[in-house]
């Protein structure tokens, strides 16, 4: 099972690497800078190809990092974002990064996202690299409450890496690329699938976000992959 202990020790650090690391490679965990402007600018042209139109939502955006994704909904649209983040300095790196780019319309928020509570409801749900660093009580806990967040019909969006041959995990294994002890679990993409159907959330499409040959498919046991479900449109009615 995942410490969560280690998992945070693991993101505290990787704040503390930001101005070593570039903005975006703090959350991104992508070390080589060419590889990383492959990363970002594949990745999110295949997230904006599936995203509704943002024009007048709101989005949550759960385990923010540096706000990236938050950042991007505001440009792409967004009225409201609320941007849920653990780590504090990853929160302020985020809120510095809004300031600098003149965005007012992010609501930053200092929470785990199992500890979050809201009553209000979003049109988006955005979950990005979250999921792997979960033991199963925490996301299930977490699955289970995103309906409560959504209104009717709404939509969520998860980037989150799968295992694929099986669940996949590793537990405190120092990391030559990432320069650390590193802590995931890979679980499968039908694993997911299911979690949110029986949660009344159904897929609307999925697919690996770099295709097979891709330089950044770099370990065979795992695929960065993207979710789209949609709640019912009378789950909450």
């Amino acid at each position: 099972m995942i410490d969560p202990d280690k998992v945070r020790q693991f993101w505290e650090r990787r704040a503390g690497d930001y101005g070593r690391l570039q903005w975006e490679s703090v959350a991104n965990l992508e070390q080589d800078e060419e590889k990383l402007r492959i990363k970002i600018r594949e990745e999110t042209a295949k997230v904006t190809a599936w995203l509704p139109l943002l024009q007048g939502r709101s989005v949550l955006d759960l385990g923010a990092g540096v706000g990236q994704w938050s950042l991007r909904f505001c440009q792409w649209g967004a009225a409201r974002v609320v941007a849920v983040e653990y780590i504090a300095e990853l929160g302020r790196i985020a809120s510095d990064h809004a300031q600098r780019q003149g965005i007012d319309n992010i609501e930053f928020v200092t929470c785990s996202v199992e500890d979050f509570e809201t009553e209000e409801r979003f049109d988006l749900l955005f979950i990005s690299g979250l999921f792997l660093y979960l033991n199963d009580q925490q996301l299930a806990a977490v699955i289970a409450k995103l309906p409560g967040m959504l209104r009717p019909g709404g939509q969520v969006m998860v980037r989150d890496s799968v295992g694929t041959e099986g669940r996949y995990e590793i537990h405190d294994r120092y990391s030559e690329h990432l320069g650390s002890h590193y802590s995931a679990i890979y679980r499968t993409r039908d694993f997911f699938v299911d979690a949110f159907a029986l949660h009344s959330m159904s897929l609307e499409k999925d697919e690996h976000v770099f295709p097979e040959g891709h330089p950044l498919n770099k370990y065979p046991e795992t695929r960065l992959h993207l979710f789209l479900f949609r709640s019912s449109p009378e789950a909450l009615e």
